[in-house]
């Protein structure tokens, strides 16, 4: 049922998901996932709809690892499923859920999925900002702005904030914006996110290079003299970028995209 593909060497990603849009980009698929959902219980074991209200038949698989590709002739399955309700699946930091979703399914280009990050990120945006100190995380709020030509993100924050006395011990982060369905709000079951994975370079004011990032980074709340005393400057450098969007099934294309830096 499944083919063994040589693993691509890309990072883990946290953004869950499942696979009922990527089954809506193909007509073909999707009624026959309809019809395998229909099937009597005696093919499988019925456990209830998911997202869609599509109900899923499980139908015990061989186990796999995510790196295989599902194979021409593999049966069909109902909308809302992912692999490891059927298989037994093997995952690492390597080869991940959202590599087994990359592998399966059409990439864009490289110069594809940047624009598509650019999109998403026109100005200052609102980022969940990881960082890490004796094996601790701390995870923090902030406004990025996008540099689109040297592909990196500023950030101001506070002298002496937590974060920034953990990123000059350790300049590794990780970052992540997301909109789209909530219970709350309502509205089209889509998503659109990035996650990044880079590292933070702190620019105090001392630096010459810290007035024209601030141009960058277009400060508001207050003038710039106040800003010499009361702000440094982060750099981020990512490294790479996984760009998720519900609306490329339309394009049957992968939901996951990732973007390397070269």
């Amino acid at each position: 049922m499944w083919n063994l593909r040589t693993a691509r060497l890309m990072r883990p990603a946290a953004i869950g998901w499942s696979i009922f849009a990527l089954l809506a980009a193909f007509p073909g698929a999707s009624r026959a996932a309809g019809e395998e959902g229909n099937k009597p219980a005696a093919e499988g074991r019925n456990v209830g709809p998911g997202e869609q209200g599509f109900v899923a038949v499980v139908v015990d698989g061989p186990p796999i690892k995510s790196d295989q590709i599902k194979s021409a002739n593999h049966r069909a399955y109902s909308r809302g499923m992912t692999c490891a309700e059927c298989h037994t699946s093997t995952f690492d930091f390597v080869s991940t859920a959202s590599v087994q979703w990359a592998n399966n399914f059409p990439q864009l280009t490289q110069d594809e999925i940047w624009t598509k990050v650019v999109a998403l990120l026109p100005g200052r945006e609102r980022f969940a900002l990881a960082s890490v100190r004796n094996n601790q995380p701390t995870a923090t709020t902030v406004d990025m702005v996008l540099d689109k030509e040297d592909r990196v993100f500023y950030v101001v924050s506070e002298v002496g904030t937590e974060k920034l006395l953990e990123i000059r011990e350790n300049p590794a982060i990780s970052a992540v914006r997301f909109e789209g369905w909530t219970v709350a709000e309502g509205g089209p079951k889509e998503w659109r996110s990035v996650q990044i994975k880079g590292t933070a370079e702190l620019i105090p004011s001392s630096d010459p290079r810290f007035y024209p990032a601030l141009v960058k980074y277009n400060l508001v709340r207050i003038s710039k003299e106040r800003a010499e005393r009361r702000f440094d400057l982060m750099r981020i450098t990512p490294t790479q970028i996984w760009y998720f969007d519900t609306t490329l099934s339309a394009e049957q294309k992968s939901p996951y995209q990732i973007w390397k830096r070269k």
